[in-house]
């Protein structure tokens, strides 16, 4: 009797199950770790889909024949992916009296998503693609030379290795499908599927030939030295040194070589004699006192010698004799920078009476003077010099005077630096009314020290 009870309860119990879980999975069902019981296939598969996410996609990786790699998400073109087939499989293998297995222990399964493609949609983002629509194949492409910004006359060749948008929009979609995680379109066998070259025509091939001839051209380099400066001539300024015919196209010899207008290197030379000569220039100059100073003209400073550099970079060009190249000069500081008077100078602030000697930027000689006298309008003019004399025992002569001095450094013309025994007193305010002819007066024992130890050459910087 209680065997029987315990059956009909069994069967009961088996039978509220069956019609407890007619819609849903039944107990100890796990798919890809989610427990299962009592959910419907499509609640089970929208959580598999939520859980997997993005992770279900992996990229496709597409090399073009530039070298290259375009990382493509297939759910961004046209790809989903979905767990309801493999889902609904499972429910249907656990449907009925299947279930009572699970008792033991449950039922873990391991399924993967199954893909889907809306091809139309796939094909038609690809063709957005901004690398699918470079150098696409037009039978009308050709070869022609150019004038670019930055980098002399161009060669632009459209007709080599221009792509075939559509055959490889299909490669690509062939590849997401079957699921490729890398596509080469430059492999030898799709380049010939995705990729066509234009022939030459006799045109395209003459344009080619006078592109050698630019190309040895502007082959030329020469970089310039001033200083802590430089100018490079590269192909950009060559380029301009080809002849132009009056419709400004290149002008080519039999050859097929540009030919050369002489007067643009002369032209390119006068450029940097404007650029980087620095006689008679305008400088800003910080003074011992504190005061920064401007003054323009003298005799001191850079001056190239245009004519011996045209003679010099012509060669070089016509030998094609690239290098590095300081250049000659008619005049020349002792320093090539933009700072051309360096840290070595004599500084004369006649505003205050005073005359400073620095050496390597250390102050050497302090001392007062006496400059031009301003009430006769004999006033030692503001500019920069150099010392470009020295004599001792020297006879300073002038209209009505004969002086002789011991110690004599000619900076500007008949202007000097020198030693003036006649006189007591320097500095101060003596150089309005009682001043010098224009030289500067300073007193003997400074003069013989600083005459042992200033060069020829040194700048000279009188400023008020």
């Amino acid at each position: 009797m209680i065997l029987a009870v315990a059956a009909f309860l069994a069967a009961a119990v088996i039978a509220l199950n069956e019609i407890y879980y007619k819609d849903t999975f039944p107990m100890g069902v796990w798919i890809n770790g989610i427990y299962c019981t009592g959910m419907t296939p499509g609640e089970v598969a929208g959580c598999l889909d939520s859980a997997a996410g993005e992770n279900v996609f992996q990229s496709v990786n597409v090399r073009t024949l530039d070298g290259k790699v375009h990382a493509l998400r297939p759910d961004e073109y046209g790809t989903t992916a979905s767990y309801r087939t493999a889902v609904e499989a499972i429910y249907k293998e656990n449907k009925g009296y299947s279930w009572l297995a699970n008792f033991t222990g449950g039922k873990g399964y391991r399924v993967e998503p199954e893909y889907h493609y809306d091809l139309a949609l796939m094909k038609s983002k690809l063709m957005e693609l901004d690398w699918l629509n470079e150098r696409l194949y037009n039978p009308q492409n050709s070869v022609s030379i150019v004038k670019s910004a930055l980098a002399g006359y161009i060669l632009v060749d459209e007709t080599r290795d221009l792509l075939l948008r559509d055959d490889a929009v299909e490669l690509i979609c062939d590849g997401i499908v079957n699921q490729l995680t890398d596509i080469d379109l430059s492999s030898d066998e799709n380049k010939i599927r995705c990729y066509q070259s234009i022939p030459y025509t006799d045109e395209m091939k003459d344009t080619l030939a006078k592109w050698q001839g630019i190309e040895a051209f502007q082959r030329f380099r020469m970089t310039y030295l001033f200083g802590d400066r430089q100018e490079v001539i590269d192909e950009n300024v060559v380029a301009d040194w080809m002849a132009l015919d009056e419709n400004g196209q290149i002008v080519f010899d039999d050859n097929n070589r540009p030919v050369l207008d002489e007067s643009l290197i002369e032209e390119y030379v006068a450029y940097l004699s404007a650029t980087y000569d620095t006689v008679g220039i305008e400088r800003e100059f910080q003074a011992t006192s504190g005061k920064c100073v401007k003054i323009s003209g003298g005799s001191y400073g850079n001056a190239i010698d245009t004519e011996k550099e045209f003679a010099f970079l012509l060669d070089a060009f016509l030998n094609g004799e690239s290098g590095t190249r300081v250049p000659e000069y008619r005049l020349e500081a002792w320093e090539k920078g933009a700072d051309d008077i360096g840290d070595t100078y004599v500084e004369v602030d006649m505003g205050e009476q005073h005359m400073y000697y620095y050496k390597d930027g250390a102050l050497v000689i302090d001392t007062p003077v006496v400059t031009g006298n301003h009430s006769r309008g004999w006033d030692t003019p503001a500019k920069v010099c150099h010392v470009y004399f020295k004599q001792k025992n020297r006879v300073l002569r002038g209209r009505n005077y004969a002086t002789p001095v011991k110690y004599w450094m000619a900076v500007d013309g008949n202007i000097g630096i020198h030693d003036a025994t006649w006189r007591k007193e320097f500095g101060g305010d003596i150089y309005l009314t009682d001043g010098s002819h224009g030289c500067i007066n300073t007193p003997l024992e400074i003069m013989s020290e600083m005459y042992d130890i200033v060069e020829k050459g040194t700048p000279v910087i009188l400023f008020y």
